[in-house]
């Protein structure tokens, strides 16, 4: 479609009435139409977040036969607990990565809307049946360890999270032009640290605001569900579609083929596992050649990408920090929600505040016609990123060495940590730049690619590491998990010294 230069970057490129999935709408697509959609989605997230942890702790309990009065300082409840939440994460996190892909593609050929609608019907799902397995005196309460697994698997089998940034993400592409989706991308990512941040202060507000006796915090799972529900409505009967309708065979948009059973599972495992391996090949050791005539093996990507993959899985610490906070200090409910706020808050913070700042007045500027300007922008990227991961490895080894009586102790370092969150998207910014550095830049789209794989590896691999490490080792040394989380920030930390600056241009040789 073409676009007239005079027209606004910001205005969104479809202008006429279309005609959307499911039914008409007159309304002209925009962006801003999901702000109230990831917000509240983020907020729904938030606002179950400490009641969830309730819930693998009442069910461990029943299920070990311990008293409720006892259950607290139990630490094979806690054991247990940490292997429901892991078992919950790993499904969810393996359903999506192998369903992200497939309902994508979908949704470019049946429009964005009804996929959106799809995967917030996956996180309504997976709130009712956080609310079916709390109802005493039914089979869902007497089996909860059990059904609670079937929230994870409708949650991940339509995409969960994944999906669900994906098709925002596509949305917020069809209506914008290329040079204001940064910005677009960067309010709507706001939007969903505002709506974390909100949610668990939210839940608190409700159950301790109703009187004398706070409610039971299982109530908010009503809430939680009530929220995503008036979300499906909404995208239901007022989003308007962002693409016209195109129609495929079902079976030529998720890639079904009519063979054999047998020989349909052995091409999906072959195409599954070529799919994972294939885009991690970009991270082996290339040749580079100088303008000199100098050749040398360059590892920058490799180490970059290598301590991105450590530091993704050490981020997993986040969730049985939570476990952790609740056994030792007995935190209710609503206490563990306000923690949970203030980490949000301080995560929002650093990267909607503090790192913008950093980056736009202490990085270097890029100049095109200096070829070598990159290998500063290279500097910049790997000391921010080692100092990144550095602070948030120091956190976690303060908390290792602090009494655990101090509570004050455990929150401010808990929010240092939180504060360091930045390590994220400065890891990927060194990827691209360690990648035009060494004259690969048209293969960005594939490190993007590859580095959402090593995501995808490393939140399969790091729910059950810190759910077996918390479990074996908290009825006598607890903070194990925070001296496993410093240990790999810590390593990923030496990784990032070893990436070198060349200070010469170089040129990719494939060999």
């Amino acid at each position: 479609m073409s676009r007239s230069h005079s027209q606004s970057e910001e205005e969104p490129l479809l202008t006429g009435n279309i005609q959307s999935v499911g039914g008409s709408s007159s309304s002209r697509p925009s962006p801003y139409w999901l702000v109230p959609v990831v917000i509240v989605a983020s907020m729904a997230r938030g606002v179950s977040m400490a009641p969830r942890i309730q819930v693998y702790n009442d069910i461990a309990c029943r299920a070990l036969g311990i008293e409720l009065d006892a259950c607290k300082s139990s630490s094979d409840v806690q054991g247990r607990a940490a292997r429901i939440q892991a078992s919950i994460t790993t499904v969810m996190s393996v359903l999506s990565a192998l369903a992200t892909g497939p309902w994508s593609r979908w949704g470019d050929f049946h429009g964005r809307k009804p996929l959106l609608f799809f995967t917030l019907s996956g996180a309504f799902s997976m709130e009712l049946v956080y609310l079916l397995v709390t109802r005493e005196n039914t089979p869902f309460y007497s089996y909860a360890e059990q059904f609670i697994m079937v929230g994870p698997v409708l949650d991940g089998f339509v995409g969960g999270l994944s999906a669900f940034n994906g098709v925002v993400h596509a949305y917020t592409s069809d209506c914008t032009a290329p040079g204001s989706r940064a910005k677009i991308f960067s309010t709507l990512q706001g939007m969903v640290f505002v709506g974390l941040a909100i949610g668990p202060w939210l839940g608190g507000l409700i159950t301790s605001s109703t009187g004398p006796e706070p409610l039971n915090p299982y109530t908010l799972f009503y809430v939680s569900s009530t929220m995503n529900a008036l979300l499906l409505c909404f995208v239901a009967l007022v989003l308007p579609e962002s693409i016209e309708k195109k129609y495929e065979p079902l079976e030529a948009t998720i890639g079904w083929r009519r063979k054999p059973l047998k020989a349909s599972i052995k091409s999906g495992l072959a195409e599954l596992l070529a799919g994972l391996l294939s885009p991690i090949s970009i991270f082996f050791p290339r040749i580079i050649t100088n303008y000199e005539g100098s050749r040398k093996r360059d590892w920058n990507l490799s180490f970059a990408g290598g301590a991105l993959f450590l530091y993704l899985i050490s981020i997993g610490v986040f969730s049985i920090k939570y476990l952790y906070a609740k056994h030792i200090y007995s935190w209710t409910s609503n206490e563990l929600g306000y923690y949970m706020s203030l980490l949000w808050t301080t995560r929002a913070i650093n990267l909607l505040v503090v790192l913008p700042l950093i980056v736009n007045y202490l990085k270097p500027k890029h100049r095109p016609t200096d070829p070598l300007s990159i290998w500063s922008e290279l500097r910049f990227d790997k000391l921010l990123a080692q100092a990144s991961l550095f602070v948030d490895a120091s956190a976690d080894a303060l908390v290792a060495i602090v009494p655990s009586s101090s509570q004050p102790a455990f929150v401010a370092f808990s929010t240092l940590s939180s504060f360091t969150s930045g390590g994220n998207p400065t890891l990927h910014s060194l990827g691209a730049v360690c990648l035009h550095a060494s004259g690969r830049s048209s293969e960005v789209g594939s490190l993007f690619g590859a580095l959402a794989v090593l995501s995808a590896i490393a939140h399969v691999i790091s729910p059950t590491l810190y759910a077996v490490t918390y479990g074996t080792t908290v009825a006598t040394f607890p903070k194990a998990i925070f001296v496993l989380a410093a240990s790999l920030l810590g390593t990923a930390v030496v990784l990032l010294a070893f990436i070198r600056i060349r200070n010469r241009v170089t040129l990719a040789t494939r060999v």
